[in-house]
């Protein structure tokens, strides 16, 4: 009996000693200011951004940096360490840790922090060959590129991207000269035949001209960039974030030289001095794929903070 009441003096002893150190620690943790700057990493400039800080408690702390001077300021009362997670339309999420020392008295932290910030157009990414050649399926360095911007997307998760993507090569171009020589064949066989045709007989009918093929590669991009949304189904709000540019091929002028557009005759005269010049050569546009990368990845609009 003596034993058990002298356990339970001991216990409550323990107990009323832990409450006093707990009072006592609590009593020395004045309330700190933890302030600064941030700014970008590479101007210097002042940047606007949220900013969360998580408590060793667990306790979150929201607030924002002011977009003209970059200043932040909080009012913390526990020590240790404090995780600040910045984030915003206009920056690269970044985190860092700010170690909130045991005071009795009242402080100021100075802690300034630099950021990435984000440049509407800046480059994420550009993929020479994105997919095997005038397939759908990407290539090893385009799957690579399109998992790095999954990563980042949801790691900046206000983050818009802009994803352009192209064909190899002039496809419609073989496919028209198909059809213009089929075509020219039957003309070439329709003009033989008229002048067959005996007098009272009916004429063979001119063939006509068909219409231009449909171009393969407007078929293709779509496939392409129907593969890539598979890719980044899983990111946020992909369907707003990502937007997708199917980029022709660009076209570049070809002089046509007069042989190439002028039978000459040869019983005609040789212009007299003083006449007229002869017009300048014709210009012809022909597609190309030269030094055109297949999968291009840019950072889209970037929003203010309170936009």
């Amino acid at each position: 009996m003596v034993g058990t009441t002298f356990a339970i003096r001991r216990t409550i002893m323990i107990l009323a000693v832990c409450a006093m150190a707990s009072t006592i620690a609590m009593a020395q943790q004045a309330n700190l200011n933890l302030e600064g700057f941030v700014r970008d990493e590479s101007t210097g400039q002042p940047v606007g951004c949220k900013i969360f800080i998580f408590t060793p408690s667990g306790k979150r702390i929201s607030i924002s940096s002011n977009s003209k001077d970059g200043s932040y300021l909080q009012t913390l009362s526990e020590a240790g360490t404090h995780k600040l997670a910045l984030s915003g339309y206009n920056i690269y999420r970044k985190e860092v840790n700010v170690e909130i020392p045991v005071a009795q008295k009242y402080r100021i932290i100075k802690n300034d922090i630099t950021v990435r910030s984000l440049v509407e157009g800046a480059s994420l990414g550009v993929v020479q060959h994105g997919f095997d050649k005038n397939s759908s399926n990407l290539s090893e360095p385009g799957r690579k590129q399109i998992t790095d911007v999954a990563d980042i997307l949801r790691a900046n998760q206000e983050m818009n991207v802009v994803i352009s993507i192209a064909p190899d090569e002039d496809q419609l171009a073989s496919l028209k000269a198909k059809s213009d020589a089929e075509y020219k064949k039957q003309h070439d066989a329709w003009a033989k035949a008229i002048k067959k045709v005996k007098k009272g007989q009916t004429p063979p009918e001119e063939p006509i001209r068909p219409a231009n093929p449909a171009d393969p590669n407007i078929q293709l991009v779509q496939e392409r960039i129907t593969v890539v949304k598979q890719l980044l189904r899983d990111v946020k709000s992909g369907d707003v974030r990502i937007s997708y540019v199917s980029v022709p091929l660009p076209a570049s002028v070809v002089p046509v030289t007069p042989t190439q557009v002028v039978v000459k005759d040869k019983k005609a005269k040789k212009p007299k001095k003083g006449a007229a010049k002869a017009s300048p050569q014709a210009e012809i546009p022909v597609t190309s794929a030269a030094h055109i990368p297949t999968l291009t990845v840019k950072v889209g609009k970037v929003k203010k903070l309170y936009d």
